[in-house]
């Protein structure tokens, strides 16, 4: 499973400060004795794809919960499977990793994501693992190439897969690292309008290219088509409010691109029709983000149309208070429950200097949480874990004292039901709405 890039990372629960839910998980019992727990234990399985291999590189640990009892770590995976047996009606697992993210300047990201689930709503779960916490790149080969006939302004974008390159402008050549496969190759022509936003005006599209071993290939921009405009309306007071459309194609080969990003004069786009396939997903997506607020809705389509945006119902107001500073410190959050929801997003930002991270670079520090409707219930809530028994549990997780805590909580709905929750590519004909609401709070 790849989660979707637009999709946020998020979690909610009415919880004990074990960070456990409080309530029965609803729906079928699965065989729960009048104590709470289950007569038959469940077994429950989480794939964490791309996990590393070498797990003590970036600090890695799984672990998880049975109800509201003290988490442990997880047995041993298969493959990237991780199983153990729960009694109680609602479970948690966890895992936690620490990667450089390189930019201007180099960022450590300390990162603890969980997931709560009642049995009777899942036993299986998939998570994947970002690329700064895996040592699994190692087999990648290099795509390199050239592109003739260059357009004499804007830039020029090869998409291969979920890898990315620019192309040189004065020589046309590019060349990225890419695990072996075959995926369709897309050449686009970005004109930028400042501020990370962009459209694309011109793409040439090659299918089915295979890639297994250092590869080399020559494309020519005058094959490329002009692509198709579809008008975007967003009627919202404007007044401290920031409107923003995009559309991302994924295809059925795996390759990801953006094709708009636009805060004004908003548009979705598609490939010429000539270039395009029913196997294609177009995520057409409308967000508009106030003080403290934003909504998101998306319409996944393989034939894009106009659009017009409807306000969805806000999530309303989210309180956040220090729970606890021992073991370490921990948030606990509250939040109204919001109609036919499929799952919340819980989490919590604290970016720190490198004095504060004790090393030589600045640091951020994420925690994240996703937290179904069996575990949220009617009062919806979430308290952080207490994961400090966890086998491999270090210190550099933790929150600190005196530094801002910034994050939210995301409600989600979808056309496609429960399976869609965490969020992930979504299939065509599929409609979400993502609706959030901001807290901060200092320790």
């Amino acid at each position: 499973m790849r989660l979707a890039c637009a999709v946020i990372c998020v979690l909610a629960v009415a919880c004990d400060s074990s960070g456990s839910s409080g309530l029965d998980g609803g729906g079928d019992d699965g065989g729960i004795d009048p104590d709470g727990s289950q007569s038959d234990p469940r077994t429950i399985k989480l794939t964490l794809n791309n996990r590393p291999m070498n797990g003590a590189m970036f600090s890695f640990f799984v672990a998880y919960q049975d109800g509201s009892s003290p988490w442990k770590a997880a047995p041993a995976p298969t493959g990237d499977t991780y199983s153990f047996e729960v009694s109680a009606p609602v479970y948690g697992v966890a895992y936690g990793c620490i990667g450089n993210v390189t930019g201007t300047a180099t960022t450590q990201l300390r990162t603890v994501t969980s997931a709560h689930f009642a049995v009777a709503e899942r036993t299986d779960l998939e998570l994947d693992v970002p690329s700064r916490c895996s040592d699994r790149g190692g087999m990648n080969v290099t795509l390199s190439g050239t592109v003739t006939n260059r357009p004499f302004s804007g830039v020029l974008i090869v998409q291969y897969g979920t890898r990315t390159a620019f192309v040189s402008g004065t020589t046309g050549q590019f060349s990225l690292s890419t695990p072996m496969g075959t995926h369709d190759l897309i050449v686009t022509h970005a004109v930028p309008l400042g501020n990370g936003e962009f459209y694309v005006d011109e793409a040439l599209v090659v299918r089915d290219v295979a890639v297994m071993g250092a590869t080399t290939r020559t494309f020519d921009f005058n094959a490329a088509q002009n692509t198709v405009y579809y008008p975007v309306t967003i009627n919202v007071p404007m007044l401290n409010a920031r409107a923003l459309a995009t559309t991302t194609l994924y295809t059925a080969n795996d390759t990801t691109v953006g094709l708009v990003r636009e805060s004004y004069e908003w548009s979705t786009q598609s490939l010429a029709t000539g270039q395009m396939r029913t196997s294609d997903v177009y995520d057409q997506a409308i967000a508009v983000t106030s003080p403290g607020s934003s909504a998101t809705i998306t319409n996944a389509t393989n034939a894009p149309a106009a659009q017009t945006y409807t306000p969805p119902a806000p999530l309303g107001d989210v309180g956040s208070i220090i729970g606890s500073k021992t073991p370490y410190i921990t948030v606990q959050t509250s939040w109204p429950s919001y109609a036919s929801t499929i799952g919340y997003v819980w989490n919590a930002n604290q970016q720190l200097s490198a004095d504060q991270c004790n090393g030589n670079s600045a640091c951020t520090i994420v925690w994240s949480a996703f937290l179904s409707p069996g575990v949220s219930g009617p009062m919806p809530g979430f308290v952080m874990p207490d994961l400090s028994p966890v086998m491999g549990w270090k210190s550099a997780y933790e929150l600190v004292n005196g530094a801002p805590i910034v994050g939210g909580v995301t409600a989600q709905t979808s056309s496609a039901g429960a399976g869609d929750f965490p969020p992930a590519i979504p299939s065509s004909g599929t409609k979400r709405v993502f609706v959030r609401s901001d807290y901060s709070v200092t320790p």
